[in-house]
Parts: C-alpha cells; sequence; structure tokens
C-alpha cells in the first residue's frame, strides 16, 4: 500500500466516521431508485458500513430482491460509497449500537426481532473534499483493501470506475 492510498483511504474514513447521517440508496423491483436518510452507526470504518433497519420496510424488501446499494454522505466533505448490503441478526451489536432515540424512530427496544442491522461491504467509494480537488479510492473491497492502487485523478476530473 502507497502512503498516497493510505492517504486517501485514512481521508474517506474521515469523513465517514465524521457524519451521523447518511442517504441510502435502494433499488425497487421497477428499477426506481430510493435514497432516505439513515442514522451511521459509530464505528470505525473498515470497509463496512453499520445501519439499523426494521424487517417491516420498503428497505428491507428492496434490499432482499437487490442488495446493490449506495451510501452517499454530505456535510463538510462529500462521499459516495458502493457496495452490497446484508442483514445482520446480532443481538449483541444492536446493543451496542442503540440509543434511546431509536425506541421513539422504529419504535422497537433494541431486542425486538423487527430490528436488524444492515451491514453495506464497500466496494468503491469517491470522495470531494471541501475546497479542494477530487479524490477517488477504487477497488475498495474489504479483503484486498490494499492490493490495488488508486488511480490519481487529475485535478480538474472526476473518475470512475466499473468493477
Amino acid at each position: 500500500m502507497t502512503e498516497e492510498y493510505q492517504k486517501v483511504r485514512d481521508n474517506l474514513t474521515s469523513i465517514i466516521e465524521d457524519a451521523s447521517v447518511a442517504m441510502l440508496v435502494t433499488q425497487q423491483e421497477d428499477g426506481k431508485l430510493v435514497s432516505r436518510p439513515m442514522q451511521l452507526q459509530k464505528v470505525e470504518f473498515d470497509g463496512d458500513i453499520w445501519l439499523l433497519t426494521r424487517t417491516d420496510t420498503d428497505k428491507y424488501d428492496e434490499i432482499n430482491v437487490n442488495n446493490r446499494v449506495n451510501v452517499a454522505i454530505a456535510s463538510k466533505s462529500y462521499a459516495s460509497i458502493s457496495g452490497t448490503a446484508e442483514f445482520v441478526d446480532d443481538e449483541a451489536r444492536k446493543k451496542e449500537f442503540w440509543n434511546p432515540i431509536y425506541e421513539k424512530m422504529f419504535d422497537v427496544a433494541y431486542d425486538d426481532p423487527q430490528l436488524v442491522l444492515i451491514k453495506v461491504h464497500a466496494e468503491s467509494a469517491e470522495y470531494w473534499e471541501t475546497g479542494s480537488t477530487v479524490k477517488s479510492v477504487y477497488n475498495f473491497v474489504k479483503k484486498v483493501v490494499g492490493k490495488e492502487e488508486p488511480v490519481k485523478p487529475s485535478k480538474d476530473t472526476n473518475q470512475s470506475l466499473d468493477l
């Protein structure tokens, strides 16, 4: 892993960890994209993003049909993270993430069987730092982080890569 790659990865991590809310984008069966705000769970970013939802929501149904998602963050800086989502039913982790405010939001307690975690495995990401050039992270697959070097974008372009 080069110093430049590590710097880019650290910047992305900082943007994610500094944010409290993100927009989760899923796809309906008819192909339409749907975005909704989601509370980010405060854990060290290791390539996965954690969210909470209920099993009786549209997003739950949409992810069951197509688990390709995007997580968009807008705060002091901006990030767009694409990957796959999976549902995790882990009581200890739900309890770790639980905030009393969620009881009002979800109308359930942390141990309710309708409450489930969404684990988004980041595959690619790009971010924009306020007042800076666009920087991109490519091949951001958790299992191969550090094995692929990012393509360094020019100061005037935003590069994309299909994985």
